[in-house]
């Protein structure tokens, strides 16, 4: 009796410890499923790391092109901004003709430039022969008259020469040095003064389809009468560059030239083929001023001469 009470016992022990195995074992399986349900939830409403937002960004951006050197890597930007346009600068260099070498270092430059050839000289025709040949523009340097009674040298006009004489001399003058794109005075603040001459002169070179710029040794020149009575366009000196020949007044004499520039959109500045100083320092300044929005021409180009 006692033994079939122990196996009674032991029966319901161990049919009570199965069902509280099952018991714990359900109870932790609701657990975890609650906690994965809980998990997905707060995974599906938390914004992407920055890894992944860096993986989105990577997959929407363009192709970026395989460059030797990354302006982004370096800090900077790839693209500079657009030089802001200022306005024309025309360099005339006057008095080519008496020897070579000093015409050299202006045919080396690289800007356009409009080189004046005194006529008569031993070197007249062969430095606007070089000028030409170096893609420069060549102007005849008219010698005329002026009021200090100095000689202005060969082939001159002078005051009280009669219509004919004038165009003879300048005809001549065009067969040694031309083809050329111009005339400009040497010296002639007397000749410049006489509104007969300048009709002339001014007549023909609209014959000749030719430019006069008016160096302007006198302010009060008759060419700008003589070409309104013409109806014809003429240029006019701004600056004269290396009336000093210090660099430092060089400089500012140029700085005055940008000045003009920036008020009328050109500027005409004239220096001398034996200035020294004059070709190496354009050759200094001229990729400073193209930074700052300058530009180079030759006289001729110039948009407010052109339409003789």
């Amino acid at each position: 009796m006692d033994r079939y009470r122990a196996v009674i016992i032991a029966a319901v022990l161990i049919i009570a410890a199965g069902v509280f195995a099952l018991a714990v074992i359900y109870i932790r399986s609701g657990e975890e499923h609650s906690s994965r349900q809980i998990q997905a939830s707060v995974m599906d409403n938390t914004e992407p790391s920055a890894v992944t937002q860096a993986s989105v960004r990577a997959v929407e951006l363009p192709p970026v092109e395989n460059k030797t050197t990354s302006a982004a890597s370096l800090g900077v930007t790839a693209e500079r901004p657009p030089v802001i346009s200022r306005g024309k600068l025309a360099f005339v260099i006057d008095d080519a003709g008496y020897n070579l070498h000093e015409l050299e270092a202006f045919l080396e430059l690289s800007e356009p430039l409009t080189i004046a050839v005194l006529p008569g000289l031993a070197y007249s025709a062969e430095a606007a022969r070089r000028i030409r040949a170096a893609g420069k523009e060549v102007f005849l340097h008219q010698p005329m008259e002026a009021l200090g009674g100095q000689n202005p040298g060969p082939h001159a006009i002078r005051a009280g020469m009669d219509r004919d004489e004038i165009r003879s001399i300048i005809i001549r003058n065009l067969d040694e040095v031309g083809p050329v794109a111009g005339i400009n005075n040497h010296e002639g603040s007397r000749v410049t003064m006489d509104e007969d001459v300048m009709d002339t002169v001014l007549a023909l070179c609209r014959e000749q389809g030719i430019l006069f710029l008016d160096s302007r040794t006198t302010s009060d020149t008759a060419a700008p009468k003589a070409a309104l009575r013409l109806g014809m366009n003429i240029a006019e000196r701004d600056v004269f560059v290396d009336n000093e020949q210090d660099r430092e007044s060089m400089i500012a004499y140029i700085n005055t030239g940008l000045n003009r520039a920036d008020q009328k959109g050109s500027a005409i500045l004239i220096g001398h083929v034996w200035s020294a100083e004059l070709a190496p320092l354009l050759a200094k300044m001229s990729p400073e001023l193209r930074e700052q929005g300058y530009s180079f021409s030759a006289v001729s180009a110039l948009s407010d001469v052109t339409g003789l």
